[in-house]
């Protein structure tokens, strides 16, 4: 009884012309929300709000419900005190070109460490690729990220080792490397 009711009703719903234009993503403004998960340095899982444009260009908040790295002082002298994977993200999203049904993209930004009591922030870098489903409404996305700290940060670091009368220095490639990464998946759905 239930099932030929659902029957009916499914049937009894208008169906969407073809020559409509795409919804979701290939709007010219269009808002997703969904989850995530990232693997590499640091497991995390958390919730990502998007913002596109055209389906090209775009704007990603991401906010990690857990929090494993510990806050290293603010004086703090060691290399590995600024490398962290941030549980809060503002990303820029390109992009590069958009077929039917994926995209491949690249994404830049800030990580920020919402657990520490000063500014500990960190630029994030990376791509993947988007697959799109149910007319550009449902997005699934592969990705891996690379996050190094700030230029800025690096030298003061580096000059307070050399206040603390510490001739040797670590090298640039100790903070500027592929250390620090995430492999991660998301889903969203576009509005």
């Amino acid at each position: 009884m239930i099932a030929a009711l659902l029957l009916c009703a499914a049937l009894a719903l208008p169906t969407v012309p073809e020559d409509l234009p795409e919804a979701g993503l290939s709007s010219r403004f269009s808002f997703g929300v969904g989850t995530q998960v990232g693997l590499g340095n640091q497991g995390t899982a958390g919730l990502v709000g998007s913002l596109r444009f055209a389906g090209i260009a775009g704007l990603d908040l991401e906010f990690d419900f857990n929090r494993v790295t510990t806050t290293p002082s603010v004086t703090s002298r060691e290399v590995s005190d600024l490398l962290f994977t941030p549980n809060f993200k503002i990303l820029g999203v390109v992009n590069l070109f958009r077929d039917r049904k994926w995209s491949p993209f690249a994404v830049f930004g800030l990580g920020v460490d919402l657990g520490a009591d000063f500014n500990r922030t960190n630029m994030v870098t990376g791509g993947g690729v988007e697959f799109t489903f149910f007319r550009n409404r449902v997005v699934f996305s592969l990705g891996l990220r690379v996050f190094v700290p700030r230029p800025a940060d690096v030298e003061k670091q580096r000059e307070r080792r050399l206040m603390d009368g510490n001739p040797t220095l670590p090298a640039y490639t100790d903070y500027y490397n592929f250390d620090q990464y995430q492999i991660f998946m998301s889903v969203r759905v576009y509005y």
